[in-house]
């Protein structure tokens, strides 16, 4: 008879109420840019339905998203849930347990395997409405840093900007017309935020984080392969440069060569 392998470890396990996954799932839409600021969501009953809950948990869940200040309920004739802040934290929407210092190497080595092959899939299939949706993301990032003076930056700002940046990245993902690619996305990009944070330390650093959105969208309008990997890596390039320095050790993809 074989014996266990040595080595092997359970995860925790997690258990949410009902009405805890029902706003991490309003959030997460709010978040992801699917509801704006001002936007109506839908009814309770709708929500019910389509979350095949009770109406008594999805009002609970927005009892909570309320007390988070993301939304805000408005009673009577014409009232109902509104938006009310786009800035949803990280920790509201994210199931993921944290990761351990070495598993961030991981992530970002599986990232520079996905992310260029996405970009270039994006590419074949985007049409208008894609590219609208990652304009809409630069939109974003742009009213935030006009509202930036000087170096002061107030303390939701990066926050927003990652915000606009992980728009226009499920935005390439969505193009690609695959749900597996877009559920991938959508979990890499909650495992990097918090490097990702760590990169946002000034405001040249969030101009470049804006900017080099609007040369991911020129680079896959113009559908050109080696115009869309030099983009893309450079966007690599920057958490990897990150991450290296704050745990002072190479990833396993760039050991011995300098990266490009």
């Amino acid at each position: 008879m074989k014996r266990p392998l040595p080595g092997y470890r359970f995860t925790p396990v997690r258990l949410k109420l009902p009405s805890e996954e029902v706003a991490r799932r309003v959030a997460q839409a709010i978040r992801a840019g699917h509801f704006r600021t001002g936007d109506r969501l839908p009814s309770e009953r709708s929500l019910a339905e389509q979350l095949a809950v009770s109406r008594p948990t999805v009002r609970e869940a927005l009892r909570l998203l309320g007390d988070a200040k993301i939304i805000t309920v408005r009673p009577g004739a014409g009232g109902g849930a509104f938006v009310a802040s786009e800035m949803v934290p990280l920790d509201l929407i994210s199931d993921d347990p944290h990761l351990r210092p070495g598993e961030m190497h991981e992530v970002l080595e599986a990232r520079r395997i996905i992310l260029p092959h996405v970009a270039q899939m994006a590419a074949l299939y985007a049409d208008d409405d894609d590219y609208d949706r990652m304009r809409d993301a630069i939109a974003f990032g742009a009213a935030i840093l006009d509202q930036v003076d000087g170096t002061s930056i107030p303390g939701d700002t990066r926050q927003l900007i990652i915000i606009a940046s992980m728009r226009f990245d499920l935005a390439i993902a969505r193009a690609t017309r695959n749900g597996l690619i877009e559920r991938l996305m959508h979990t890499l990009l909650r495992w990097v935020e918090p490097l990702r944070l760590l990169t946002m330390s000034s405001r040249d650093r969030l101009v470049y984080a804006v900017d080099v959105l609007r040369l991911t969208l020129a680079a896959l309008e113009s559908g050109e392969p080696e115009r869309i990997a030099a983009v893309i890596n450079a966007r690599l390039v920057v958490l990897e440069d990150a991450l290296e320095q704050q745990s002072g050790r190479k990833l396993r993809a760039r050991r011995g060569r300098t990266a490009q």
